[in-house]
């Protein structure tokens, strides 16, 4: 058996025969922990670096996708406003015709005019399935750019807007093709086309009322007075969309 020897010779330690120098041992933990922490930095670096690009992606996902919603959209505003003016052209026409009741073919010309106007609508509905995602999903936060962001929110706030004008106008429109089921026969349609109920010779309505007809007046002129003022929203609309647009494209470099 060894004796157990203690000696301390230039701040070595010396047992069991070995020789153990304490400033080692604490540069080897020094570099251990730097190491690790060395590494631990840069896995934090490089997640942060590919979460952000992830994100920049996405982002770019989301702008794509804008741009192809605002496209169609101004398209549709486009065909739907140059409608909506074509039937308020024919709505003032049939608005003349009820002013001047003893006029000839007062009751064919009251037929076309209502038949061929105010038997259908029309109205913008937005392509809103990104910013639906984004603000559904908190995406709006991927859109570094303070002004697109905000810009969009204020495209789809005006959109908005014109929806629930949308609504107004229907509730009118439903309430004129209840007054035309009690002042028409909508069976003539059954063996004539609209065109050709201006040149009938048997037409008669279903009420001759001159009170109902009023009534019948001034329903079609609201509903015309609204869809002139949603023609309006319409072209305003319009222009922020181009707005957004070419602003958006020119932001991102996207052509």
């Amino acid at each position: 058996m060894s004796n157990l020897s203690d000696s301390t010779t230039d701040d070595k330690v010396v047992f069991n025969n070995q020789v153990h120098d304490p400033k080692k041992k604490l540069k080897t933990y020094f570099f251990d922990f730097f190491m690790l922490f060395l590494a631990v930095t840069l896995g934090f670096f490089v997640n942060n670096l590919n979460e952000n690009l992830s994100e920049r992606q996405r982002e770019k996902q989301y702008i794509t996708g804008l741009i192809n919603d605002l496209i169609i959209d101004t398209v549709q505003i486009q065909e739907i406003h140059s409608s909506i003016e074509s039937q308020i052209d024919g709505i003032d026409s049939l608005l003349h015709i009820l002013e001047n009741k003893d006029q000839d073919y007062f009751i064919n010309n009251l037929y076309y005019y209502s038949f061929k106007y105010l038997n259908s609508a029309v109205f913008f509905t937005s392509s809103d399935r990104t910013i639906s995602q984004l603000t559904s999903a908190g995406g709006l936060r991927l859109i570094q750019k303070k002004n697109e962001s905000d810009n969009i929110v204020q495209y789809y706030s005006s959109s908005e807007n014109v929806e629930y004008n949308t609504e107004y106008c229907l509730k009118e429109f439903y309430k004129i093709m209840d007054s035309e089921k009690e002042i028409f026969n909508f069976g003539i349609l059954r063996g004539h086309k609209i065109d050709s109920l201006r040149y009938l010779t048997d037409l008669t309505l279903l009420i001759d009322d001159p009170l109902r007809i009023n009534h019948f007046y001034n329903q079609i002129l609201m509903y015309m007075s609204a869809l002139m003022n949603y023609n309006i929203l319409l072209t305003d609309l319009k222009e922020e969309a181009k707005s957004l647009l070419i602003f958006t494209r020119e932001s991102y470099d996207i052509d």
